[in-house]
């Protein structure tokens, strides 16, 4: 029997591996996330003076959208190979760049107002999915917005929707994740989902949600 903890292994080893060997490319794509990570700031209802964490930040770029309109953001991630292009983007800004293990934070409970994840669930099996949401809800106070990518509504299309995803994104999960109600798993991790929009001509889905605990 597989293991949480074997598999919290599996996915430290995929994003140590991935994320620093290709850090260098991940901001070649991003005028595709532009727009939705504009949108993702706005839905989150952000304030001046409130504190923002970013979780799995990669290059910091929904983090530096928050910064670039006042807010103080940490932005936290695994690999240190992505940590270092975002800090090299951020003079000036109000922003802090963390390595860490995104589920286990070294936060106090109810440190920030708002956190924000993107595009980073869809990579990890559920349990370690769990695990992270689990973290999100202790250490914030207010709202938690996510940014994945959507899934087709209609059946029939979701295998081929799921071996393209797979090719570009480079998920080992793409397959579990097409079939997964990510609405139960933020529910189970004490997130309670307000609403989902689409963004970026459907590629991308943004969730609102409030911690419950």
């Amino acid at each position: 029997m597989t293991t949480t903890t074997s598999l919290s292994g599996n996915f430290r080893h995929h994003v140590l591996y991935y994320y620093n060997r290709f850090a260098s490319l991940y901001d070649l794509g991003e005028f595709i996330r532009r727009g939705t990570r504009h949108k993702a700031m706005i839905l989150s209802g952000w304030k001046p003076g409130e504190k923002v964490l970013d979780l799995c930040t990669g290059t910091g770029e929904l983090a530096l959208t928050f910064a670039s309109q006042g807010a103080h953001v940490t932005g936290v991630d695994l690999a240190r190979g992505m940590l270092k292009i975002a800090s090299a983007k951020s003079a000036r800004l109000s922003s802090a760049w963390l390595e860490m293990d995104a589920t286990h934070l070294a936060f106090a409970d109810k440190s920030f107002e708002v956190s924000v994840l993107s595009l980073a669930l869809h990579h990890m099996p559920e349990a370690v999915q769990l695990n992270v949401l689990k973290e999100l809800c202790r250490v914030t106070q207010r709202r938690v917005v996510i940014i994945e990518p959507d899934v087709p509504v209609k059946s029939n299309w979701v295998p081929i929707w799921t071996f393209v995803a797979s090719i570009i994104d480079e998920s080992e999960y793409m397959h579990e994740w097409a079939r997964q109600d990510l609405k139960q798993t933020c529910q189970s991790a004490g997130l309670q989902v307000d609403s989902v929009y689409e963004s970026t001509l459907g590629l991308h889905r943004i969730m609102t949600c409030e911690p419950m605990l």
